[in-house]
Formats: C-alpha cells, structure tokens, sequence
C-alpha cells in the first residue's frame, strides 16, 4: 500500500540475500493478485495498522509482468526481479468463479491505462487512519487493484477507492493459489543485478514524460489526459514531441532488443538450452490468447488521433507502435518456427480474413480505424457488399497481400476493382488473389 513498499522493499531483499524467493511464474495466471509485504519500516505499520501481514497489492497482467502503485506511480514490473527476504509473506490470489475473457480485458485495459498515474500518499494514510477522505484521479495499491476489478464487474471489496491489502486478503471472492513463490539462487540474483532493468528504464521515461507535461496542466495523470489536454491545446504538440525524444520513451524498444536479440532470430534461439527455449516459446504464444496486443490497439488509436487533429505527437506515436508491433509479430514467428522445428506442434495453414466479413471489419478496426470508416462508408454509398473497399466500384474481387508485405495488425486483405488492384501494385503493395489453391490459403471469415 506504501508508495515506497516495492522500491524499498526489493533493496531490503537484496541486501539480506540470503532466503530470497521470488514469484513463481510457473503457477501464475493473467487477473491473479498479488500480495506481498518487505521488512521496511513503513511496511510493517501498515500491517500493525490493518491487523494483516501484508502492506502492498499488485495484479499480473500477463506472463512476467504484473502493475502496482508505488512511489514511482502505477507501472509495470518483471516478476523476476521482484525479490522478496524469506521471511516476508507473499500471497497469490484468483478469483474463486474465475475470470471471463472479457473481465480479464477490463482488468488489463484498466491497470495499463492508469500506467503514470501519481501515488497518494495522502489517501492512502487516511485509508488505514480513517477520517474525512476526498476521492482524487491519484492512486495507490490497493485502490487500483479493487477498482480494476470493479471495472470489470466484479466487487472484490466494499469501498474500491478507499481500500486496504488486508481487505482484498479478505474478500471471500478469492482463493490462495499453492506454491506461490520459488527460491532464487545467489547466482540467479547477480545475474539480474548485472543486467539492464528495461522496465525500469521505461518506467522513467514514461515519467520524463508525464512529468514535463504536467508542468503544462498538474491535473495530468496519464498518457490519456495529456492527449486530452494536446487536443484542447495544439500549441503544446512541439514540446510534448520533445518530451518524448529527450526521455528516450521513443528508442526503448532499442534496448530490449540489444539485450534479448535471440527472441527476434531463429538461428540465435536455436543456440539456447532447449528446455529453456521451449518454455519461452509457448509463454509468447500463450500471451496471445488474450485478444489483440496493446500494440495493435495503441497504434489504432493514435492513428485516428493523428487524422482527426493533425498533431505531430500523435503521428509519431502511431509510427512508434507500428513499429512495437512488428517487432512483436517477429518474437510470435520466431517462437512459432522454433516450436514447429523442434516437433512441438505443427503449424496450421495461413489464413485471411474475406473482405467485409464482421471479422474482417472487427480486425481493421483496431488496426487502423479511419480505413475501417471510409469502407464501410463507401459499402454504405453503394448499397452493396461486393464492391471495391476502396472506390466503391465493382466489379470487385477479393485479394491479399504477399506474406512478407502482410502488416503486424493481421488485416492484409482488401476487396478490389481492377483499377484499384493496379494502383496499389504501383504504390509498392503486391496484392495476389485471396483464394490461391496453389498455396494452400484459406480463407477465413466468409
């Protein structure tokens, strides 16, 4: 619950480093929470002061990775890195009944997009203290943990937003997962101190960011303020594009894949230990079943910010996860072809969505939501479904893109006139038929 329980609690832990354990990722899913305490001063009253033996409430939001609030704000982690003293109680909890596809989205959505929001103190004190308590956009660990779940339905506490560890401990609504935490080794530990923190890194770039901007409008709080606040006042746009270059949030994606280049070659994730590539390999594959990646949906939404306000930032964000994307894409092949090799599973043939089909709608939407708009105004226009995505003309037949050229959003079919199909060809897209026997493609969706 402390804003400094995590920072202060991880530094304890590595200086006692004899009896650490970390989280057990083996045993964890997307939605479980995580409760935890250290042998910090403030962690210990707030556990005298809520009767419990925890102090701090974080979510996993997908393998390795779980969001809290601390001192830094609401941000994410690596769960192995979190390195807790031996004696410290860590918990992890699931709902009873379960979490739907769509609660598991409403949690994820509402824990990534308070990422940057500022610690309180303040409400956090008056939480345990009791007392006249005003509700601010400010948040602390308990809180975003309760509300999270509140967004999605589910009402894990009596009060979400003044809320302590112990009360989520309590719900009725959640039940221990066993064997919550594993041992780390000496070594295991020194490897992690000797390697670079990209979370962190991006952790203080985010802050760099929201920082500056805050010194435009204080009641900023996250990325999705600062986009209101850009809207309202355009003249900001050079200066929050600065804040984004001299913060590095731009050139991140740089260091990971310095740090990690076996995740993006085949030939590089072929020279790991083979058990340790197999476990990397269904983790990237298993991140997958929870709908479209942030990347995807990031892109999508700066991209139709970009066209209805014509602002640098925005343009340059969406290029940035156009990019993330990608890169993601690339990590997903790379852990396909290496598990499909090893004789783990054999991959199923491509498809591709027909044009115009719900899916297919579905799918562009998210990619890039002005082309979504424009087709189905030109399919309104004409009354029909079988003419071009991009004339409205007919008659029109439907094509895809070669696999190379295919875009990391996944929608690389188009339903085209002859004229149409000619134009795209020159501007550097090779659009083939859709239905091409000779290559096994399906389609999908019709």
């Amino acid at each position: 619950m402390s804003g400094e329980i995590a920072i202060a609690g991880l530094q304890a832990a590595k200086e006692a480093r004899p009896g650490l354990k970390r989280l057990n990722e083996a045993v964890m899913k997307p939605g479980d929470i995580v409760l935890t305490t250290t042998t910090a001063a403030v962690s210990k009253a707030i556990r005298v002061a809520t009767g419990s033996d925890i102090s701090h409430a974080m979510v996993c939001v997908e393998d390795r990775s779980i969001i809290d609030a601390t001192g830094e704000g609401v941000h994410a982690r690596n769960t192995q890195r979190l390195l807790f003293d031996g004696d410290c109680s860590v918990y992890v909890l699931r709902l009873r009944e379960g979490l739907s596809d769509h609660q598991l989205a409403a949690v994820r959505n509402y824990m990534r997009g308070h990422i940057g929001t500022q610690y309180s103190t303040k409400e956090a004190m008056l939480t345990l203290l009791g007392g006249a308590r005003q509700l601010s956009k400010r948040q602390f660990c308990s809180r975003l943990v309760a509300q999270a779940f509140a967004s999605a339905g589910i009402h894990l506490v009596a009060n979400p937003n003044f809320c302590s560890p112990a009360n989520i401990q309590n719900s009725p609504l959640l039940a221990s997962v066993a064997d919550a935490t594993v041992p780390v080794t000496a070594k295991e530990a020194a490897w992690w101190d000797g390697n670079d923190d990209v979370p962190q890194l991006m952790r203080d770039a985010i802050n760099t960011v929201l920082g500056g901007a805050r010194a435009k409008n204080p009641d900023i709080q996250t990325f999705d303020d600062l986009h209101c606040h850009l809207v309202s006042h355009p003249e900001c746009d050079s200066d929050f594009c600065r804040l984004l270059e001299t913060s590095n949030y731009l050139s991140l994606w740089k260091v990971e894949l310095d740090k990690n280049p076996w995740q993006y070659d085949l030939a590089l994730l072929n020279a790991a230990p083979a058990d340790q590539a197999e476990a990397y390999c269904w983790s990237v594959l298993e991140n997958e079943d929870g709908g479209p990646n942030r990347y995807i949906v990031n892109r999508g939404g700066y991209l139709l910010f970009s066209r209805q306000y014509d602002l640098q930032f925005f343009r340059v964000m969406a290029a940035l996860y156009e990019h993330l994307a990608a890169l993601h894409q690339q990590r997903i092949d790379v852990a396909a072809e290496w598990l499909h090799a090893n004789g783990h599973f054999s991959r199923p043939a491509p498809t591709h969505l027909t044009p115009h089909t719900p899916e297919w709608f579905t799918a562009l939407e998210q990619w890039d939501s002005p082309k979504a708009m424009m087709t189905r105004k030109v399919i309104e226009l004409a009354g029909r479904m079988d003419v071009c995505s991009i004339c409205g003309d007919d008659p029109a037949k439907d094509y895809r893109l070669e696999a190379n050229h295919r875009p990391p959003g996944g929608v690389d079919t188009l339903r085209l006139c002859d004229d149409c199909v000619a134009i795209r060809r020159q501007a550097g897209d090779p659009f083939i038929p859709l239905f091409d026997a000779a290559n096994g493609d399906v389609g999908e969706g019709a």
